[in-house]
């Protein structure tokens, strides 16, 4: 099982798409489904209880493999986005859960108000760990098969943010697999047309973090992919080659391997100063006497 997670402003357009052809309504609390129209009548009058929360409407889409079909039912659904919904922290609300079958993959299509019946706001924070690590336990509790990663996505569904992601994931993956350091690597992403960007800790040149970027759109490493951060890509670097030929500022090769080589480069310069330095001269001093007889003959002559 996975999740993907979208927030909207529109509980009518959400509703619309959601309740089409080929869908079923599983579950619902607080709701009259009588028909769209109620339903979205009553998610809309509890929005009002805090008018404020422009993006009050939460949506979820719990999807499966294609191998869990035998095992799967409304009430395993059911049972599992509820455990689901528990885990992320959204409770006490309003729910509707609807089943799709236009697909080979079984999912849900979970629609939720970010405004609880309390009229506070469901928080957002963390999201997508937060569901990453429940689908991971709801996953070993009901024996649903893992996820083999983005390799198995249908690429010529995705629209949008997503489609551009996956553009950017796998151009960036290919390069790893085709560059021995950081400048191969920008040069490879940059001529399919993907530039990056790292962030630096503040008043210093340490690397926090990598972006990514395509067609104007701008998206942090880890939240396209884990293997992204900054910290994976440098260890699949270095765990190719560790050349360090680099072109661009501030592109850098990792910080332990600068450190290394300025730690060289300093031994170096150690040794070049002891063999090739010109001592300091020492002005030769002058006998006492010698000076002492100058000082009378200088005095006796102005006289």
């Amino acid at each position: 099982m996975i999740a993907k997670i979208i927030e909207g402003r529109s509980f009518g357009g959400c509703v619309g798409y959601v309740l089409k052809k080929d869908s079923e309504i599983i579950y619902a609390n607080g709701l009259r489904t009588d028909s769209a129209k109620t339903i979205v009548q009553d998610f809309n009058f509890q929005r009002m209880l805090n008018p404020r929360l422009g993006k009050a409407v939460g949506h979820i889409i719990l999807s499966w493999n294609t191998a869990d079909k035998d095992m799967l039912n409304n009430d395993i659904m059911i049972s599992s986005a509820k455990r689901y919904l528990s885990k992320m922290g959204i409770r006490h609300t309003q729910c509707l859960m609807v089943r799709h079958h236009d697909r080979k993959h079984d999912h849900i299509h979970i629609i939720f108000n970010r405004v609880n019946d309390h009229g506070k706001t469901i928080s957002n924070s963390n999201g997508r760990y937060k569901s990453f690590k429940a689908c991971k336990e709801l996953n070993a509790m009901y024996g649903f098969k893992q996820s083999e990663g983005k390799q198995n996505v249908n690429r010529g569904r995705l629209k949008g943010n997503d489609r551009t992601k996956y553009q950017i994931y796998d151009t960036v993956k290919a390069g790893i697999r085709n560059s021995k350091n950081w400048t191969e690597l920008q040069n490879y992403i940059r001529y399919k047309g993907v530039e990056m960007q790292f962030k630096y800790r503040s008043s210093s040149a340490e690397i926090q973090g990598i972006s990514f970027s395509k067609d104007g759109q701008v998206f942090r490493g880890s939240a396209i992919d884990r293997s992204l951060s900054y910290s994976q890509i440098d260890k699949a670097l270095n765990g190719i080659d560790n050349s360090k030929e680099l072109y661009y500022t501030p592109f850098t090769d990792s910080p332990a391997s600068l450190s290394a080589d300025n730690s060289i480069g300093k031994a170096i310069g150690e040794v070049a100063s002891a063999l090739f330095s010109i001592p300091d001269i020492v002005p030769e001093q002058e006998d006492p006497l010698i000076k002492k007889r100058k000082k009378k003959e200088n005095y006796r002559l102005k006289r």
